[in-house]
């Protein structure tokens, strides 16, 4: 993987645990004996719905760094109301605490800075660190896909499903079709303009119900899906502050595996219309970043440690073009997964 210069990301990923600190820390507690037992136990409470969307789980709900940042305007001191503008960001998520803490002093002998405007100095010493998260800290990341509601009631969308066996990323075409009793349509909505696709031999249809999933209100958007369509999950990020440091995990869609899914509680349920549907998503956890640990939906940390990845690349060229992608969010200890 190419690791290229620092941004935000890497800066916050730095100032999570400050240097010196992570004995001391480690010293003083026992971490749990099986990250992914303590991974899904975590998860549990963070998929159960939100309060402020229904059907929507805690994690979606949480504000991005630009609805946290600047810090100091009293715009951002209240966390707006779930829409799709945080629901469908695929940056990462902050958790209320989390979100006061990023606003916090970085350098409390320099003039309390809060984090967004002292990025300068910590550029010019980046080995002057204080800033901490505490313990309970949450961070998360939704990637979904959109699909549109079909012309013909016959059809639906086919996808390429990004699966893993081992530390091999392996597809598989399936077609996501719409159950009837989600058809309806209302008159707030446009009627459906795209014609979706039909049944094919090499993909298996399955249906919407077995995803979590969000439909787009009037005036939402995302990747071409507009009011009435919906927004499927097919994976997503969990980082935890646990014991002193970050247990990162990860999920995406695969009900098949037992590899990634075997030691699931059979009562995993959570958020949204079939709370039963978070029980086809697999997970990888680890609180190492010399284990690899990734999502195979994120072709940029493939093989490699998502703790790692997120906090040492932040800006990276697109497979297809030369534009360039940038990481906005606080991802993890960086001096702590070094």
């Amino acid at each position: 993987m190419q690791r290229r210069i620092r941004s935000i990301a890497a800066m916050s990923a730095a100032v999570l645990i400050g240097p010196g600190s992570t004995m001391a820390i480690l010293s003083q507690s026992t971490l749990p004996e099986s990250p992914r037992s303590e991974a899904w136990r975590l998860a549990r409470d963070l998929i159960q719905e939100s309060g402020t969307r229904e059907g929507i789980p805690k994690f979606v709900a949480w504000p991005t760094v630009r609805e946290i940042f600047p810090c100091g305007d009293p715009s951002r001191a209240v966390v707006p109301e779930a829409s799709s503008g945080n629901l469908l960001d695929e940056s990462f998520h902050y958790s209320p605490e989390v979100a006061v803490r990023m606003c916090a002093p970085l350098f409390p002998a320099a003039g309390n800075l809060p984090l967004d405007r002292a990025l300068p100095a910590w550029e010019r010493k980046p080995s002057a660190i204080t800033l901490r998260f505490l313990d309970g800290a949450h961070l998360a990341a939704a990637f979904w896909n959109a699909v549109r509601r079909p012309t013909s009631l016959q059809n639906g969308k086919i996808v390429q499903m990004a699966t893993r066996s081992g530390n091999e990323v392996r597809t598989r075409k399936l077609r996501i079709v719409i159950p009837k009793d989600r058809r309806t349509e209302t008159a707030s909505c446009a009627p459906p303009t795209d014609p979706g696709e039909s049944a094919a031999a090499d993909a298996a249809d399955v249906s919407l119900t077995e995803f979590f999933w969000v439909r787009l209100n009037p005036g939402e958007r995302y990747n071409g899906a507009s009011c009435g369509d919906f927004a499927v999950l097919m994976a997503f990020h969990l980082v935890h502050k646990v014991q002193g440091r970050w247990l990162w995990t990860t999920f995406w869609w695969d009900p098949q595996s037992q590899e990634f899914g075997g030691d699931r509680p059979r009562d995993f349920d959570g958020a949204g219309a079939v709370p039963t549907a978070w029980r086809n998503y697999a997970m990888d956890a680890s609180f190492e970043s010399t284990t690899t640990i990734f999502n195979p939906w994120r072709i940029e940390e493939r093989k490699d440690n998502c703790a790692r990845c997120h906090a040492e690349v932040t800006v990276y060229k697109s497979a297809t073009s030369d534009a360039q992608i940038s990481f906005d969010s606080v991802t993890a200890a960086r001096n702590h997964f070094q």
